[in-house]
């Protein structure tokens, strides 16, 4: 009876998994959808929240100052003057001098999300009609601007989220991380958008109308929150504004991620779902697999190590699909192929430890910094989680 419990669980598993792998395939390219020529461009202001240095940076800037959109401009926050991504900047702007650009010096906060802190200065300072909120670590093709506006202007969308591949890996914990970014948070959200008009957005990408933006009081209505996508996204569609996605992704350089840095990262977005939606994050444990078959082990006896193997050789087999169509740099370099599998199953069994972690701490590392975290990621006061502000969404 337990073994085919257990049978039950992981057939239930691996459908959903399936579904989520058979979206982000099909939709790996994008939609297809005709490019209409309008008599007016909005101008997007690109906001970038900087700290610290990622991976490639410079490339990924690079691929800002090259976009065929043809009215643009990008504003970069950084801690200090003496910001090191500073210096990468000027080299651009003299490389790219058609392209206006501002670094606007901001400082760095604790109390309030530190990326809508910056995010709130920059605003006022912008010219566009249209926010286009992206990641220092995000790379993006040179039509990516030009596909998002599109949608905005043909359906009218005040918001407009991208899905994210993960690619670039160089070590371990890069693979671990860039797998499970292009099989399970990007199946979960091109699954829930194109299944039930559900965006799950992730801030690394996100265009945003000013107008609708400022009914709310700007960027600055959600800094008390850790989420700030997820509830910018929420407070919309509770308005009656529009989100839509065309599926146009956004590239997640990651090179040097450490093991340790990949369960930091897993654990602080463990949180964060975990305060945002508890019944779905409590739902989440069954779709992991190959941990729901090794817990079942001291019940299923010996079946319970064939259903163990199995899970293991489908969810392997599920994830190197996605890796191969996904993951075009990656899949020319011999070691990820032959590292792959390991890297599944210890991102999986990593993923345990990563789950039962919201059980046990309200603090989330950020750059080098801790935030403390209540209902719907409610920011407290640093190294206080009992201090919580009761202000903004």
């Amino acid at each position: 009876m337990e073994t085919f419990l257990a049978a039950c669980l992981l057939a239930f598993s691996f459908a959903v998994l399936a579904l989520y792998s058979v979206f982000t395939i099909f939709f790996h390219r994008g939609k297809k959808v005709p490019r209409q020529t309008f008599e007016e461009y909005p101008l997007v202001s690109i906001l970038k929240p900087l700290r610290n240095f990622d991976d490639d940076m410079e490339r990924n800037f690079e691929s800002f100052f090259r976009l065929d959109y043809p009215l643009y401009e990008i504003l970069f926050a950084v801690d200090s003057p003496d910001d090191p991504c500073a210096r990468i900047i000027s080299r651009l702007r003299l490389k790219y001098p058609h392209v206006p650009v501002q670094v606007v010096v901001t400082g760095h906060s604790l109390a309030h999300n530190p990326k809508i802190h910056k995010l709130a200065q920059l605003e006022p300072l912008s010219n566009g009609r249209l926010f286009w909120v992206t990641d220092s670590n995000i790379r993006v093709k040179a039509d990516t601007l030009d596909r998002l506006a599109q949608t905005h202007l043909r359906e009218g969308a005040k918001i407009v989220f991208s899905p994210i591949r993960g690619t670039s890996s160089r070590s371990l914990g890069s693979l671990m991380d860039n797998a499970g970014l292009n099989f399970f948070t990007s199946g979960s959200i091109i699954a829930a958008w194109a299944l039930f008009r559900q965006p799950i957005i992730v801030g690394k990408s996100v265009l945003i109308e000013r107008e609708s933006l400022s009914r709310f009081g700007g960027f600055a209505y959600f800094k008390n929150y850790l989420a700030e996508d997820f509830l910018l996204g929420d407070a919309f569609l509770k308005s009656g504004f529009s989100v839509a996605s065309d599926y146009t992704w956004v590239t997640n350089v990651n090179q040097t991620t450490s093991i340790k840095g990949f369960f930091e990262r897993m654990s602080r977005w463990a949180k964060l779902r975990f305060h945002l939606r508890k019944g779905v994050y409590l739902f989440e444990i069954l779709l992991n697999p190959v941990v729901v078959a090794a817990v079942a082990l001291p019940w299923t006896g010996r079946g319970g190590w064939i259903l163990l193997a199995a899970a293991v050789s489908l969810k392997v087999l599920l994830e190197y699909a996605n890796f191969l169509v996904l993951n075009n740099e990656d899949r020319k370099k011999i070691w990820a192929h032959l590292a792959f599998p390991a890297a599944v199953v210890g991102k999986d069994v990593l993923l345990l430890a990563v789950y039962l972690t919201p059980f046990f701490s309200r603090t989330v590392r950020w750059r080098k910094g801790k935030i403390g975290i209540g209902k719907k990621t409610l920011i407290s006061l640093p190294g206080n989680t009992d201090n919580l502000v009761h202000e903004g969404a």
